[in-house]
């Protein structure tokens, strides 16, 4: 019985080892908070998942982005660097749009175009905003932003708070914000998450390879062992 019991337990790890490991925590939004007509532009929630190396934000929404390829969606990442003061995005290097996260200081922002498959990454330097890109996706319900942990400078354990806004490639501003649920039309107002921001934790998912040694290592004992017994 017990030999049985390892093998199923390694059995277990090796099958574990061949699905992509992840933590996922949903935060959701009303919908109807955009009252702009365009459903696209309308939060309903958003999925933020990671592995071992990469931070996922899924923007699910009340309508399909892939008939908006003029529709941008923001995340903004505040970890607190710069002693509580951070970017605002009509910084220097930013995207001349006027929202910033006033409690703890903006200092990461993920600005994605998907209907161009891709994002600007934003990282506040104290003074002024830097910039490099990665791919996004979408599909008729949702845009994906996936983003290197380490790009974030985060790790396994590490908190941070961020919000998510959508808006357009043209002079508006936020149109929706996973913080609040105030009702918004088109707008080129000002905008600040302030004390609203929404929290996540970096959970500590092993590379599967790791758990694809750990079952390998008790068929291994469990082999030695049979052969000792004989």
């Amino acid at each position: 019985m017990k030999t049985t019991s390892l093998i199923t337990s390694a059995l277990a790890a090796l099958a574990l080892a061949a699905l992509p490991a992840k933590a996922q925590t949903i935060y959701p939004d009303a919908t109807g908070d955009f009252t702009g007509g365009n459903a696209a532009l309308d939060i309903s929630s958003v999925s933020v998942n990671n592995d071992a190396s990469t931070i996922t934000f899924t923007i699910n929404l009340g309508g399909d982005p892939t008939t908006a390829t003029w529709a941008d969606y923001y995340v903004g990442i505040s970890e607190n660097l710069f002693g509580g003061v951070g970017g605002n995005l009509n910084g220097s290097g930013g995207w001349g749009k006027s929202i910033q996260m006033s409690t703890g200081g903006m200092d990461y922002f993920v600005g994605g175009y998907p209907g161009f498959a891709g994002y600007s990454l934003l990282t506040w330097t104290g003074s002024a905003w830097t910039t490099t890109t990665g791919a996004a996706s979408e599909n008729s319900t949702s845009v994906t932003l996936p983003v290197s942990l380490a790009a974030l400078g985060l790790s396994a354990g590490s908190s941070f708070q961020f919000d998510v806004w959508t808006s357009d490639s043209g002079g508006d501003n936020v149109l929706d914000a996973l913080s609040d649920a105030t009702s918004r039309s088109w707008n080129s107002a000002a905008f600040d998450t302030g004390a609203n921001a929404l929290t996540y934790t970096v959970a500590n998912v092993p590379e599967p390879t790791s758990l694809a040694l750990i079952g390998l290592g008790s068929l291994f004992l469990i082999v030695r062992r049979r052969a000792s017994v004989r």
